[in-house]
């Protein structure tokens, strides 16, 4: 095995942006993170998740993950 090979198998420290999800009355409803690390991404889900309901995202904070490459 070379060193490039077993530099790749190791698994990786990914930091998501977390978002904190509010209503109008600025409950928290949920915190909210996405896949591919965007806020719109974000929206859409909650959008589908809770349709009908005016729900705002605001940036929390940033968390890692550690993730294990395929």
């Amino acid at each position: 095995m070379h060193v490039n090979e077993l530099i790749a198998s190791l698994p990786r420290i990914v930091a998501k942006n977390i978002w904190k999800v509010t209503d109008t009355n600025g409950t928290v409803v949920q915190y909210v993170s996405a896949s591919d690390n965007r806020k719109s991404t974000a929206q859409k889900y909650i959008d589908n998740k809770y349709p009908g309901r005016h729900l705002t995202l605001t940036f929390d904070r940033k968390e890692g993950y550690i993730t294990i490459p395929r």
